[in-house]
């Protein structure tokens, strides 16, 4: 069984690393953990990431976190296009 929070996770630190293409990483994360999904737990974390990232758009973020904060914000805007595009065998 795979665990929302555990695909989660690998995308925050995606974020944090600040290292790699955050397009296809994000991307392959998120197909990962399709791979192996129930529909209930697919649901969940596409249901947390679109609501992390209304939450992160309208979140601000002190000057000196501006580039973590924006690159957060391109993971997850990548990570839920890939969720929306169906990218689940």
């Amino acid at each position: 069984m795979s665990n929302p929070q555990k695909c989660f996770d690998k995308l925050r630190v995606l974020a944090e690393t600040g290292a790699g293409d955050p397009h296809k990483a994000a991307a392959q994360i998120v197909e990962k953990f399709a791979a192996g999904a129930s529909k209930a737990d697919f649901r969940l974390l596409k249901t947390r990431l679109e609501d992390t990232l209304v939450a992160g758009k309208h979140t601000g973020a002190p000057p000196a976190y501006l580039d973590q904060h924006s690159r957060w914000l391109r993971v997850l805007e990548d990570a839920c296009a890939a969720a929306r595009d169906g990218r689940r065998p």
